[in-house]
């Protein structure tokens, strides 16, 4: 048979709270030797207790390893010891002694805390301020739209540094601004007083034709022909591109020229001529002929013709912007004999001289 304290035993106590002085509320209690419960109702509110002690300075002193050393740590601790701190390092728990034992934290570090809201930072002013202040950092606006504005100090005046090298000349102050045209060259203009960049003034070229070939793959030199009777008959043509300066050609090179015996005609002369753009065109170069029967070399020459020739002279000048074509044409200018035209060894080479103010 269960004795009282047997049902004390197996019985749960609880309060409830149906409202103080509440009439008609009774309290309940119920029990069997295996379980129960007795339903105690809430009183009212009782006078304030007198106040506690105040709570120890907390004094961090730092990690422990694990629960052992903990454990003998806290023989070494007096009431002295209040408000000392530790963390357990392997548990991450935070405990504090109180003067006779330890308040435990669990996982008060290394834990997930809850997640922050999304906070989004722009710049907005950044000022320098004078040279050795503090950097100002200054957050304006509420979250999660923040302004960062800053003011930076100015860096203090460095030391001068060694000279540097000579700076790109188009940069230069007495040098004219605007477009400069590759292999162009600075030139004095005594208008303005600057550089101003003015075309290479140096020989262009080379271009040539050696016996059967033409430095561009064209046609060479006519094939060798014998007892030529025309008064003029052209062997070759070499052509040149345009230049972006007006020019004159000077020629070197020349053929294998001899007249024919046949006539009894020795005074006979025929000359290897450059013209340009025809075989009547202005003669550039001449490549004298001899006046016996027997073959030479009519090696040329530059010549334009004219006497008197200055720098400003048109004579023989092939404008810029303008490809021309050299004509090579071998003229009898004396007597009436025929004559013979050997391709070997003939050759013309031709450089761009520019002419007119550069």
């Amino acid at each position: 048979m269960s004795n009282v304290g047997e049902y004390f035993a197996s019985t749960l106590i609880r309060g409830i709270d149906e409202g103080v002085a509440k009439p008609g509320v009774v309290q309940a209690m119920h029990g069997t030797p295996r379980d129960g419960s007795l339903e105690l109702m809430t009183g009212t509110t009782g006078d304030a207790g007198v106040g506690g002690q105040p709570a120890r300075p907390f004094r961090w002193e730092g990690d422990v390893a694990d629960q052992a050393a903990l454990t003998a740590l806290s023989s070494k601790l007096t009431p002295a010891h209040a408000g000392k701190a530790w963390r357990v390092v392997s548990t991450g728990a935070l405990v504090y002694w109180n003067g006779a034992g330890f308040d435990s934290f669990a996982e008060a570090f290394g834990a997930l805390g809850p997640d922050g809201e999304p906070c989004a930072i722009t710049i907005g002013t950044v000022d320098t301020g004078p040279a050795g202040s503090d950097l100002q950092v200054e957050v304006v606006g509420a979250p999660p739209n923040l302004t960062l504005n800053l003011t930076i100090p100015r860096g203090i005046k460095g030391k001068k540094g060694e000279p540097g090298g000579p700076g790109p000349i188009r940069q230069a102050a007495d040098y004219a601004t605007g477009t400069h045209v590759d292999r162009t060259v600075p030139v004095w203009d005594s208008a303005t007083e600057k550089w101003k960049p003015r075309p290479y003034p140096g020989l262009r070229g080379p271009w040539t034709i050696a016996e059967g070939q033409a430095w561009d793959g064209g046609a060479g030199f006519a094939a060798s022909q014998s007892n030529i009777s025309a008064a003029f008959h052209p062997i070759a043509q070499l052509s040149v591109p345009a230049q972006d300066v007006d020019w004159r050609p000077m020629i070197a090179g020349g053929v294998v020229v001899g007249t024919t015996d046949g006539a009894g005609d020795f005074s006979s002369r025929v000359d290897a001529e450059v013209r340009i753009g025809s075989v009547d065109g202005q003669i550039v170069a001449l490549g004298s002929g001899m006046v016996w029967g027997a073959d030479s070399f009519n090696r040329f020459q530059p010549y334009y013709g004219a006497r008197g020739l200055t720098p400003d002279s048109t004579i023989g000048v092939v404008p810029a912007g303008q490809p021309v074509t050299l004509h090579v044409v071998l003229r009898r200018n004396k007597g009436t004999a025929n004559y013979d035209y050997t391709m070997a060894n003939a050759q013309i080479v031709c450089t761009a001289r520019p002419v007119g103010a550069l």
